[in-house]
């Protein structure tokens, strides 16, 4: 055996891996990209994006590890979280973050730890997952696998995507009360600004503020005044919620190519066959998936093109055929329902004038339910979404006109 003479460079090698990928990365520090050729460029921005993930999989370990010992408790804090926030000068929704997904991915996400030690997924692709997790429960064990294997290979818009088909499937009251949860959280608020300008802002959140000139700063808040007012007494709605909801309503009018008189926009929904029939799985445009709500109240009186295909894997769709489903309420029809309900929406309290309503199909029109007066209702968008949800139901008076209430009624006959 030949030993190494003390103090020579070999000798004097750091020999812990830390300590030695330290030393790497104090080298490349003192490196300057500017000289790498234009391959080496290329493969090690590429390495280096798999080389971060790998090391976030033992920062993660170790926070992991050291939660488990209860380090933080030792030196003094009341939480890993809290001290992780204090060690690293990190906000606390952040530290928490990794706390929590430091756990998860040592006690069960075994999958998906490797993937990460392997580099093959990042921190998107975990928040994406452990939200499955977080609501399927030990039911996603079985699927963990299967999950993992496509994050491995796909960007994480897919693999949202896929996870928001499979809570759906496993759990579709879940993923529609998500729709709605995230729904709850619109805001929007106009204000006038500096220097003649106007300031929207939406939801508080950084980085999603605008500022509109004087002139379509005003015509908004005219047009806030008619369409954000709130519909009557019942309206529970914040202001910056019926801003949204206006916003809403005043892009859908404005997409509306067709002569009658008022309706949801041309809307693209793509299903596969089992998609058409369960409203599970339907996509908007975006390639989001709709929640069932959604796609009720959406197809409900607007002019649907249909685009149905089918699946060639976990992600991927081919359109097999585009159909178009005409099932609005003719002009005829509706200033006869203005007539009938009284002038707008059959809610009671409600102020929203016909021209402003939703040509509403008591029984679905994808049920059969036919496009006849007395199959239909004038009612406003803010009511049409709660008779959807399952929070108003339309029942018919003894004097023979509709109105909605919140008491389950017994079912109604419309033939």
């Amino acid at each position: 055996m030949t030993t190494m003479a003390t103090g020579s460079p070999a000798a004097n090698a750091p020999t812990d891996p830390y300590a030695q990928f330290e030393a790497g990365v104090g080298a490349l520090l003192a490196d300057d990209p500017a000289t790498w050729t234009l391959q080496e460029l290329h493969d090690r921005i590429e390495g280096l994006h798999t080389i971060m993930n790998q090391v976030e999989s033992v920062s993660l370990a170790a926070l992991a590890s050291y939660d488990a010992r209860g380090g933080a408790q030792i030196a003094g804090h009341r939480t890993t979280g809290d001290w992780l926030a204090t060690t690293t000068r990190t906000t606390s929704a952040s530290a928490g973050w990794r706390v929590h997904t430091a756990r998860a991915l040592r006690d069960y996400l075994p999958h998906t730890a490797q993937a990460l030690a392997d580099g093959d997924i990042d921190t998107d692709h975990i928040r994406a997952i452990r939200r499955a997790r977080r609501i399927l429960g030990d039911d996603f064990d079985r699927i963990e696998e299967t999950v993992v294997k496509v994050a491995r290979t796909h960007n994480i818009t897919d693999l949202r995507a896929l996870v928001d088909l499979i809570i759906q499937q496993y759990r579709p009251e879940a993923h529609d009360n998500r729709a709605e949860d995230d729904r709850e959280r619109r805001k929007v608020d106009l204000s006038p600004g500096f220097e003649n300008t106007w300031a929207v802002e939406f939801q508080n959140l950084p980085g999603s503020n605008g500022i509109l000139d004087a002139a379509t700063g005003a015509a908004l808040a005219a047009a806030f005044d008619v369409y954000a007012s709130p519909t009557g007494p019942d309206d529970k709605r914040s202001p910056g919620q019926r801003r949204a909801d206006a916003l809403k309503e005043i892009a859908e009018r404005s997409t509306d190519q067709t002569d009658r008189p008022t309706g949801t926009g041309h809307v693209t929904i793509t299903v596969t066959p089992d998609q058409l029939a369960t409203g599970i799985g339907a996509k908007w445009p975006s390639g989001l998936v709709m929640s069932r709500t959604d796609l009720a109240v959406h197809s409900c009186s607007a002019k649907v093109t249909l685009v149905v295909g089918l699946t060639t894997d976990q992600i991927h769709w081919q359109p097999l055929a585009v159909g178009y489903a005409e099932r609005y309420a003719t002009a005829a029809q509706r200033a006869a329902l203005a007539v009938r309900d009284g002038k707008g929406c059959i809610h009671p309290g409600c102020t929203v004038p016909a021209h402003r309503c939703i040509a509403h199909h008591i029984r679905s029109w994808a049920d059969g339910g036919p496009t006849d007066l007395s199959n239909l209702v004038l009612i406003c968008r803010y009511h049409h979404r709660r008779v959807h949800l399952g929070r108003l139901w339309i029942v018919r008076t003894a004097g023979g006109r509709y109105i909605t209430t919140d008491t389950r009624p017994p079912p109604l006959d419309t033939s």
